[in-house]
C-alpha cells in the first residue's frame, strides 16, 4: 500500500462509539466495622462505580446489589446470592465493586469466585479502586491473592477486638444486645445500661402475679390477647424501637411460648443473663445452660426475686415427669412442609393421640388465641387416601400433556452443545473486531492507510462489532432459555416417572408431585399439583367413624385426643 503524505494536515484521533456489551452488576457492601471508615459508605461505593461506568461505553448498569450490614467473611449475603443467581441466568455479564474486600474478605471464597467460578460464567469482574479488571489477563496477578490474604487477615482482627470487647462488656453485665428485652428500654446516656419501661413492665407483673397464683400459662395468654395487649416486637414497633421490617408479618397476638420466655427470663428480677448463643462459622447455636454468663443485680427489678422463684418452683411442680405417652415410634411425617390452614393460613400441625394415628390440624387458636382461626382438621389415613386418588385421578391429564417430553429431552442435549460452540465461536470474532478497530488510528498515524480507507474500514469493523454485540446477546437469551426449558423439561419427566412407578404416597412423590395442600373447615381439600396451573378442590369423602374422635385442650393449650 502506498505511503500518503501527511505533512502540513492535522489529525484528530477519532473517538470510538460502542454499544453495550457487558451488561453490569454493581455490587455494594457495608459491615458494621467498615462503617467506622467514611471512604467504604454505601454512597461513595456507588459513586466511585457510577463514575467508572460513565467512562467506559461498553458497560451498561443493569442492576445495583447492597449488602448493608453483612460481614465479608461469609456468603451467606441476600443480594450477593441474588446477584449470583442473575449472572448464572444470564441476566449480567459483569461485576464491579469498589475494591477486591467488597467482594468478600474470605481469601478462599473471593479467590474461587474471582478465578474460577465468574471466568466459568463469562463474568467479568472490576475492582475500581484496586486496578483490577479481569478482561485484561496481566491484571492483578499475584497482587489479588495478596489483597485477598490482607482483607481476611483485617476481617479477622477486627472479629478476634470485637469479640473480646463484647466478652469484657459480658462478664462486666453490660448489655450487649442489640435490642432490650420487653418490660425495659435502653439508657439514654448509655446503650450497655437497662431502665424501666413502666407500660410494658406493668404488664410484666401481672404475668408473674397470675402465674404465682396458679393460673396456668394458657390462661395468661388469654388474658394478653383478650385485653389486646401488643406481644413484644409489636410494642417495640409502635414506640420506634422496631423497624416494620424486623416485625415483617409477626402476629398480632402473643403466643404460649412468649408468655413461657418471659415467665423464666431471670431478667426481671434484675440479673443480666447473656451468651446464651455462640457464633460458629456465621451460624448462632445455642449454648447449654452451664455456659451462660449470669451477673446479678445489674439493673432494676421488674418482680421481687422471690416472687420470680415462686413463679419457677410452681412451674416444676405443675409439670412432674411424665411417663412415655406412646408405645410405638413415631412415623414419618410424609406431608411435611405442604399442609396449610384454608383459614388463616399457617402451617397444620401433625398431631398423635394415644391411639396411634395422626391427625393434621390448625394449632393458631390454642396457641394463640380463639379469635387467630376457626381451625381446620383432617385425619392423616383419609387424607393419604384422598390425595392418592387426586393423583391418580388427574395422571392420564398429566400423560397426555407431556407425552412429547420423554423424546424431547434427549433431542434438547444435541442442540444445547451447537449453541454454546456458536457462542464462543462470536466472542472470537468480536474481540478480533475489536482488536482491529483499535488498530486502526495508529496505522492511521504511522501513514499506512490514509485519511477515507481510515473512515471506511473504521465505520465497516464499528458495524461488525455491533452485529456481533446483537448475535452475542442473542445467543445468551436463547441459552438461558434453552436452560429454562430443559430444567421444566426434566422435571415433568421426573414427575411422569413418579405417577408410573407410584404404589402408594410416599415423601418423595408428594415432594415432586405436590406445591401444597390447604385444607378447609368443611373438609374441603385444595391441592396445588407442580405440573398445574390451577388447584384442584374437592371435599374428602371420610367416614365419621373412631378417626373423628373429639380433639380437646389441654391445661397448656396443647391439643389431646
Amino acid at each position: 500500500m502506498a505511503r500518503i503524505s501527511r505533512k502540513g494536515k492535522e489529525s484528530a484521533p477519532t473517538q470510538i462509539i460502542q454499544k453495550p456489551i457487558f451488561y453490569a452488576a454493581a455490587y455494594i457492601r457495608l459491615s458494621g466495622v467498615d462503617r467506622k471508615n467514611k471512604g467504604d459508605s454505601l454512597e461513595n461505593q456507588q459513586a466511585i462505580i457510577h463514575s467508572f461506568i460513565a467512562e467506559h461505553a461498553d458497560i451498561e448498569l443493569r442492576e445495583i446489589y447492597i449488602d448493608n450490614g453483612r460481614s465479608g467473611q461469609t456468603l451467606n449475603r441476600a443480594a450477593f446470592q441474588r446477584m449470583i443467581a442473575d449472572m448464572e441466568s444470564g441476566k449480567i455479564n459483569c461485576c464491579i465493586t469498589k475494591d477486591l474486600s467488597r467482594l468478600g474478605r474470605n481469601a478462599i471464597d473471593s479467590g474461587f469466585y474471582i478465578e474460577r467460578h465468574f471466568p466459568a460464567m463469562n463474568v467479568r469482574y472490576i475492582a475500581v479502586t484496586d486496578n483490577y479488571d479481569s478482561i485484561n489477563g496481566q491484571s492483578g496477578g499475584i497482587m489479588v491473592s495478596l489483597k485477598n490474604m490482607v482483607n481476611e487477615a483485617y476481617a479477622l482482627d477486627c472479629g478476634r477486638k470485637v469479640r473480646a470487647t463484647a466478652q469484657m462488656n459480658i462478664r462486666k453485665g453490660n448489655l450487649v444486645s442489640g435490642s432490650p428485652t420487653y418490660g425495659y428500654i435502653k439508657h439514654p446516656d448509655t446503650c450497655h445500661k437497662l431502665i424501666i419501661d413502666d407500660y410494658a413492665a406493668k404488664n410484666v407483673r401481672l404475668m408473674f402475679e397470675m402465674a404465682a397464683s396458679g393460673q396456668s400459662h394458657q390462661v395468661i395468654l388469654a388474658w394478653l390477647n383478650d385485653n389486646k395487649v401488643k406481644p413484644p416486637k409489636r410494642y417495640f414497633n409502635s414506640i420506634g424501637l422496631a423497624s416494620d421490617k424486623e416485625v415483617g408479618a409477626l402476629t398480632e397476638w402473643w403466643s404460649l411460648g412468649a408468655v413461657r420466655t418471659v415467665l423464666s427470663n431471670r431478667i426481671y428480677c434484675g440479673d443480666m443473663v447473656q451468651g446464651k448463643t455462640k457464633k460458629i462459622n456465621m451460624v448462632a447455636v445455642r449454648q447449654p445452660q452451664s455456659e451462660w454468663v449470669i451477673v446479678e443485680n445489674t439493673h432494676e427489678a421488674i418482680v421481687s426475686r422471690e416472687l420470680f422463684n415462686t413463679v419457677q418452683e410452681s412451674w416444676v411442680k405443675a409439670k412432674p415427669p411424665a411417663e412415655p405417652r406412646y408405645k410405638n415410634p413415631k412415623t414419618e411425617n410424609i406431608f411435611a412442609r405442604k399442609m396449610f390452614c384454608g383459614q388463616c393460613g399457617k402451617a397444620l400441625v401433625r398431631h398423635r393421640t394415644r391411639e396411634h394415628y395422626y391427625r393434621h390440624l390448625c394449632n393458631a387458636k390454642f396457641h394463640y388465641t380463639k379469635e387467630a382461626c376457626g381451625g381446620s382438621s383432617i385425619p392423616e389415613n383419609s387424607l393419604k387416601t384422598f390425595v392418592f386418588d387426586m393423583i391418580r385421578r388427574y395422571e392420564p391429564f398429566l400423560e397426555q400433556a407431556l407425552a412429547p417430553v420423554k423424546t424431547h429431552v434427549s433431542a434438547n442435549t444435541a442442540k444445547n452443545s451447537s449453541l454454546e460452540s456458536e457462542l464462543t465461536a462470536t466472542w472470537h470474532e468480536y474481540d478480533n473486531n475489536q482488536r482491529y478497530l483499535k488498530g486502526l488510528y495508529e496505522s492511521l498515524m504511522s501513514g499506512d492507510i490514509s485519511d477515507t480507507e481510515y473512515k471506511d474500514m473504521k465505520e465497516a469493523y464499528e458495524t461488525k462489532i455491533a452485529t456481533l454485540s446483537t448475535q452475542i446477546n442473542h445467543l445468551r437469551e436463547n441459552i438461558h432459555a434453552r436452560d429454562l426449558q430443559e430444567k421444566a423439561l426434566s422435571q415433568a419427566y421426573s414427575s411422569i416417572q413418579v405417577i408410573e412407578q407410584a404404589s402408594d404416597l410416599t415423601a418423595e412423590v408428594i415432594d415432586k408431585l405436590i406445591e401444597k395442600i390447604v385444607v378447609y373447615q368443611n373438609l374441603r381439600i385444595g391441592v396445588a399439583f407442580r405440573f398445574l396451573d390451577e388447584v384442584i378442590y374437592n371435599h374428602n369423602e371420610m367416614d365419621e367413624d373412631e378417626e373423628e374422635k373429639s380433639v380437646t385442650v389441654d391445661g397448656e393449650g396443647g391439643v389431646s385426643a
